[in-house]
């Protein structure tokens, strides 16, 4: 299993990203951007993802970028393959910028309508309290 960070946030050229994924190893940082179709086949758009690209990897990250067809049908033969291959030409994972992760257990878990009551729950002892939205 491959210990990643979603959503990272990077302060890079004053502007607020982030990054879909990032891996931290031992010799530079690896930024993996997963590209939806719709946002990331846009000329205007795909600029942006040239200025924002050149902003992270002037912070010292390594860029990986995937798009829509690579993840949902080379997966396992182009994606998987090129993410081990960079984090071994950057010396390997490091959990050095991990961030430590405690799970609890929720055995009735849904997704919330925007009007519903969400329950709080003590993460101490599970018990759950109604709250008001």
């Amino acid at each position: 299993m491959i210990q990643a960070e979603r959503q990272w946030e990077l302060i890079a050229e004053e502007q607020r990203y982030f990054l879909d994924f990032a891996l931290f190893c031992t010799k530079a940082p690896i930024a993996v951007e997963t590209d939806g179709d719709t946002w990331h086949t846009v000329p205007d758009r795909a600029n942006q993802d040239y200025l924002r690209q050149n902003a992270i990897e002037s912070r010292g990250w390594h860029v990986l970028r995937f798009n829509s067809k690579e993840i949902q049908e080379e997966m396992e033969t182009y994606c998987l393959p090129e993410i081990q291959k960079t984090i071994n030409s950057q010396g390997g994972l490091s959990d050095a910028g991990l961030v430590p992760r405690i799970f609890y257990p929720k055995t009735d878990a849904t997704q919330l309508s925007l009007f519903e009551k969400a329950a709080s729950y003590t993460l101490d002892t599970g018990v759950a309290e109604n709250l008001e939205l």
